[in-house]
């Protein structure tokens, strides 16, 4: 009896120190750097727009265009472990990248030598977010991220028809907004030795949708305003680089 209840203690000892390690390996102020890609999906909606430079014929347009960009960022945060193995943090980062995706184009596709371009470009991003781990040894942990993250996005309207003069019309629109987006991610961070660790993450951006009018001018001469709806998505993998203090 008294064999099994000092092997009782030692066990629950040993338990408890690795319980203490497997959560205080991860515990403390972090940061660092980080790069990859960015895949960006545009959905562009338009509505009421002059389809020749010759008649009043209007038509409406649905679609989809993707682009891959790269980025390069840096993040830093704290965290704490929690129980045995559970940890909580939060985490603020920056990301480095110009998305530009030309979302319609009907350059050199229209009879008229007719224009028509929308380009939607998406800047840097500032975000934060929390973190909810799992630490499965001692030197690994996986953990989803919920986050905010703020961008400058920008949609520009290019309308250009050479058959007609566009006097009295603005032929390039261009409108700039500020978006908080909901950014959920999952990923892990793995040391390579006591305080340096790397880390891979996919993050999802939702997207934010953005609208502009655009007028244009037939032969007739007709004026036409046409209504352009935007929604840009990404979709994010990232490796990184950090040091833990």
């Amino acid at each position: 009896m008294k064999k099994f209840a000092m092997a009782a203690v030692a066990a629950l000892s040993l338990s408890a120190v690795s319980a203490e390690s497997c959560a205080s390996s991860f515990s403390g102020f972090y940061a660092g750097v980080q790069a990859g890609i960015n895949s960006t999906t545009g959905t562009l909606n338009i509505d009421n727009y002059i389809v020749t430079n010759t008649d009043t014929t209007k038509s409406s347009y649905k679609g989809t265009a993707g682009k891959k960009s790269f980025l390069g960022g840096i993040f830093a945060g704290y965290g704490m472990g929690v129980g045995s193995c559970a940890y909580v943090g939060a985490e603020l980062y920056g990301n480095l990248g110009n998305s530009s995706n030309v979302l319609f184009d009907t350059t050199g596709h229209d009879a008229d030598n007719k224009t028509f371009k929308i380009t939607a470009t998406k800047g840097y991003t500032i975000g934060g977010k929390v973190r909810l781990g799992y630490t499965v040894s001692q030197q690994a942990m996986i953990f989803i991220g919920l986050g905010l993250e703020y961008a400058k996005s920008t949609l520009k309207s290019e309308n250009v028809q050479s058959a007609f003069a566009q006097s009295g019309i603005t032929t390039t629109v261009t409108k700039k907004k500020g978006n908080i987006s909901f950014a959920p991610s999952v990923g892990m961070d793995m040391f390579l030795n006591k305080n340096l660790f790397v880390r891979g993450e996919y993050t999802y951006v939702v997207g934010k949708k953005q609208k502009l009018n655009a007028d244009q001018k037939n032969t007739a001469p007709t004026t036409s305003t046409a209504a352009i709806k935007a929604n840009m998505t990404q979709q994010r993998f990232a490796l990184g680089l950090g040091y833990k203090f």
